[in-house]
């Protein structure tokens, strides 16, 4: 049975000002948090269990690659249910992941094979979960709040991601690896608590036909869509380089400055800590500053310069300067791009058009960090970066030629 939306405030800009949207927020802060923990936990338990770099790799792999291989096909699964009852579910599965890493601690069962399978279905869950949660959030509030929407989201992951590692990574030092997974199982709770008390606004979802049909029927969307597909190229022109650059900070650490591990964990603090005044920005900035095209491209143009900045530095503070401004760049685009796409979608097409968003930006950045690594090997991580971002500075170039009224 559909639930019946409850009733709302009068229309605000501000999403927290409806108290169901308060509700789920408070939930996704918590369970972002967790998931964060969950991912620092499963890093460390690869490496504490084989010694392996490559495991640790493969791990990182098996809790990542599934967002873009299965994301689009959970949007179109969402897209035939009522959010709600999506939302439910997964809230579950959220926390039935870090119950089940717990239990296999606690026991003393953990082994290799056992926590590759756990990430794998980490991976899995949280492919399901993006698509549910880009559905839900915009549901729970009048269109006028749906900017306000996505900037929270991104100033919550954003946190989170700071924090969240630190916090877990002290927990692991100071007092094991079986506390850790208990505060991810403890912070996996309140999601299950509030979904039932949400009632976003549900459509007709009679009219789907087959699966593979509605999953089609997602992409052709995009396609067919000028502002929606610019808005996907974009996010693999700009977000996928940048982010890629983000993904191989070890080749700048290290390899151009000797810094080591140290010098990565500033580097990547740095494009944490840019990334986290974008996102306080736009939360603070609202929905103004969003439809400036002009603005927008210039924060790309600002990106790519602090790219090509960070690899010719002539001295490591410089590059954590660019990190910074990387940072903020990659965030500022995509969450102004993120708020352009959930603002032109009506509610039956938020699950798959917005897994599909997530599929261009997850595998752009892959592909990307990997090229780059690749052709780092034969002329150095400076001349590499530098072909690649010439590359996509006219990729960019040519979408700035085409606009859309934003």
């Amino acid at each position: 049975m559909t639930a019946t939306p409850e009733p709302r405030p009068a229309a605000s800009a501000r999403a927290l000002a409806y108290p169901a949207f308060r509700r789920y927020y408070m939930g996704a802060v918590c369970g972002t948090n967790g998931g964060w923990i969950s991912r620092v936990l499963m890093a460390w338990l690869a490496w504490d269990l084989t010694g392996s770099p490559t495991f640790v790799g493969i791990v990182a792999a098996a809790s990542l690659l599934p967002v873009a291989v299965c994301g689009p096909v959970f949007g179109a699964v969402i897209d035939r249910m009522p959010t709600q009852r999506a939302f439910r579910r997964v809230s579950l599965a959220l926390l039935a992941v870090p119950v089940l890493l717990a239990g296999l601690l606690g026991f003393g069962a953990l082994d290799p094979a056992l926590l590759l399978g756990v990430a794998l279905v980490f991976g899995i869950v949280m492919s399901a979960y993006h698509p549910v949660r880009q559905s839900l959030g915009p549901r729970l509030v009048e269109r006028v709040a749906i900017g306000s929407v996505v900037s929270l989201d991104a100033l919550n992951f954003n946190i989170g991601r700071l924090l969240a590692p630190a916090l877990g990574g002290a927990i692991i030092a100071g007092a094991g690896t079986f506390p850790a997974a208990c505060l991810g199982v403890a912070l996996a709770i309140p999601n299950v608590v509030i979904a039932p008390t949400l009632r976003p606004r549900e459509g007709d979802h009679s009219a789907h036909g087959k699966l593979l049909a509605d999953l089609r029927q997602g992409f052709a969307v995009v396609w067919s869509r000028w502002p929606l597909r610019r808005s996907m190229l974009l996010a693999v022109a700009a977000l996928g380089l940048m982010r890629g650059v983000a993904e191989i900070l070890a080749l700048v650490a290290d390899g151009l400055f000797g810094q080591g591990a140290a010098g990565l964990g500033l580097l990547t603090s740095a494009f944490g800590g840019g990334a986290l005044v974008a996102a306080i920005f736009q939360v603070l900035s609202g929905n103004r500053l969003v439809r400036n095209r002009p603005l927008r491209f210039g924060v790309i143009a600002a990106g790519f310069a602090g790219t090509l900045g960070m690899v010719h530095a002539p001295g490591f503070e410089w590059a954590l300067l660019c990190a910074t401004l990387i940072g903020f760049a990659a965030t500022f685009v995509g969450v102004s791009l993120q708020i352009g796409l959930q603002a032109r979608l009506e509610d039956e097409y938020r699950g798959r058009v917005m897994s599909i968003w997530m599929l261009a930006n997850t595998a752009s950045t892959s592909v990307l960090a990997f090229a780059i690594a690749v052709v780092t090997e034969w002329v150095g991580m400076a001349s590499a970066t530098t072909i690649f971002v010439a590359l996509f500075a006219v990729a960019v170039i040519v979408i700035w030629l085409r606009p859309v009224r934003d």
